[in-house]
């Protein structure tokens, strides 16, 4: 299975990839965190009160339903383990034209039973007309369960990604501001480090500190990591035209997938992406000043032979939909596999 974010909205989509050439539609979830679980289930979160939030299990194949746990916090944007012993979590704060003109947001650490305030950063003030809109906000537990990361470094007044030790929920760095986003390796506590510009991609471990990624490249636009761990795919501008691209962790080397008009390369599966076919479009009738647009088509590739293949859905159940000529890819966003499909 594939759980897809959405990159404007709440929504998450839930696929069935077993033949990534022929997706299917399993669900789509509204308002909340999600994470697979097994190859047939997913979990949720659903609060009860102002005080509680139930964790929920759901079997794809079956329907039902069951509580899996329980949170002692109220809240739908969480960070969790699988053994749920350690959950990062947010809630927004009022604007304080004092403190925080744009409002904020509070970061809480719940860990070996208990809850506590770890940080509050601003909402920053700023938009963006740019071609894949703003880096999201960072809210991100290490699988190992020893770190959180989080924060959101972008326009006037945002603050740089936070990551705190877990055990004694002290500072364990400030990240650079140029890091607009970040995201934890499968396993343990390697963060990767997202900075743009950059010409070489970093990473951080307490033991290591900030290092280069050798023969990363800059991973321009929504890096999606393998199920396995040992590739990340992303999209970056070639001159004025854009690409997708595929970075190999162990053998610290990158290469383009196709040198042809692609964009949002994402993991469905170990071996296999998908992306979407990118056109070119009036920006007086597309609205998109950068001149290309999404034409609808998702295609697959198996990196093993580089083939590249149309996807098919059935009706309705595209990623991408186009509406009155223009596309929206709202739904497209990297995939997410935990604790493995």
């Amino acid at each position: 299975m594939l759980l897809m974010s959405s990159r404007y909205s709440s929504q998450q989509v839930v696929y069935d990839v077993a033949d990534p050439l022929h997706a299917r539609l399993l669900c789509r979830l509204t308002n909340t965190s999600a994470h697979l679980f097994t190859g047939d289930t997913f979990e949720y979160l659903k609060p009860v009160s102002a005080s509680e939030t139930d964790v929920m299990l759901h079997s794809l194949g079956s329907g039902n339903e069951s509580v899996a746990g329980k949170f002692p916090f109220s809240a739908t944007t969480t960070s969790w383990l699988p053994d749920q012993s350690v959950a990062a979590y947010t809630h927004t704060v009022p604007a304080d034209n004092a403190n925080l003109p744009g409002g904020g947001v509070d970061v809480e650490l719940y860990a070996r039973g208990l809850t506590g305030h770890l940080f509050t950063y601003p909402i920053p003030l700023t938009d963006c007309i740019c071609r894949f809109g703003l880096p999201p906000q960072t809210l991100a537990v290490s699988p190992d369960g020893q770190y959180v990361a989080a924060g959101w470094p972008i326009g006037k007044g945002g603050r740089p990604i936070l990551v705190y030790r877990v055990s004694d929920r002290t500072l364990a760095i400030t990240l650079d501001s140029a890091v607009s986003n970040a995201f934890w390796n499968r396993v343990g506590h390697r963060l990767f480090l997202g900075r743009s510009p950059a010409d070489v991609e970093q990473s951080w471990t307490p033991e290591a500190g900030v290092v280069a990624l050798a023969g990363a490249t800059g991973w321009a636009f929504l890096p999606s990591q393998s199920p396995d761990g040992g590739q990340v795919a992303y999209t970056a501008y070639a001159g004025q035209d854009l690409r997708t691209y595929l970075y190999d962790v162990k053998a610290g080397s990158t290469r383009m997938l196709i040198d042809k008009l692609r964009s949002q390369a994402l993991f469905v599966k170990d071996g296999w992406v998908w992306y979407l076919e990118e056109g070119p479009c009036d920006p007086m009738v597309c609205g998109a000043p950068w001149g290309t647009q999404p034409t609808g088509k998702v295609f697959a590739m198996q990196l093993t032979t580089g083939t590249e293949t149309d996807v098919g859905f059935p009706a309705g159940e595209n990623p991408v939909v186009l509406q009155d000529g223009h596309a929206d890819w709202t739904s497209f966003g990297p995939g997410e596999f935990w604790p493995g499909t």
